[in-house]
């Protein structure tokens, strides 16, 4: 049995979150929105590619067995290619949205010196941003975009918290709200 299973677990450092070094967690991250997107984008690829097809052939539907057996067959190709197409298309999209919260929660968190709610923040409002101006929002959507995004950001970052405020590590804002309360009583 190797000995290195035998070692005590080191603390986890202040920038360590969910248990994951930065480097760790930007990889491990990147992969599961890529994954979570290739999914999702493999089901709306594949939907779309069959309602294409179908509206494609509609005015000049098989009549006989043989016809609707070749029609099936080179549907489910169609589908197939389309489910393809919209993992790949899905999957980095949502695998680079993840990718840039996640560099740039790390960046704050290395500015700041310890993994915190606002490094959540603000990481969830600059991806809102960036995807609203790569997408090209209008003002209107742009401005629900980077709502949905603050709160998301702050939400992950207030659960975060939570936990480490539960196993006994406090969070340099609650720190200093406690002393700000002790200095005026």
């Amino acid at each position: 049995m190797s000995t290195e299973l035998l070692q005590p677990i080191a603390e986890p450092s202040p920038l360590a979150r969910i248990r994951l070094e930065p480097g760790d967690r930007l990889l491990s991250m990147a992969l599961f929105g890529c994954g979570i997107g290739a999914l999702c984008g493999g089901y709306l690829g594949g939907q779309l590619a069959g309602r294409q097809y179908l509206a494609e052939r509609a005015h000049r539907l098989p009549t006989t067995a043989d016809g609707w057996y070749f029609y099936q067959k080179w549907k489910n190709y169609k589908v197939t290619l389309g489910a393809m197409k919209g993992a790949a298309k899905y999957g980095a999209k949502i695998g680079s949205c993840v990718f840039a919260f996640s560099a740039v929660e790390a960046l704050v968190d290395h500015a700041i010196g310890e993994a915190q709610m606002m490094s959540s923040a603000v990481a969830g409002l600059s991806t809102a941003v960036g995807v609203s101006l790569v997408s090209r929002l209008p003002r209107s959507s742009a401005k629900r975009a980077c709502m949905a995004g603050l709160c998301v950001g702050v939400l992950t970052g207030a659960a975060q918290d939570g936990i480490r405020l539960a196993k006994g590590s406090t969070p340099i804002y609650v720190a200093w709200a406690q002393r700000r309360l002790v200095a005026q009583k």
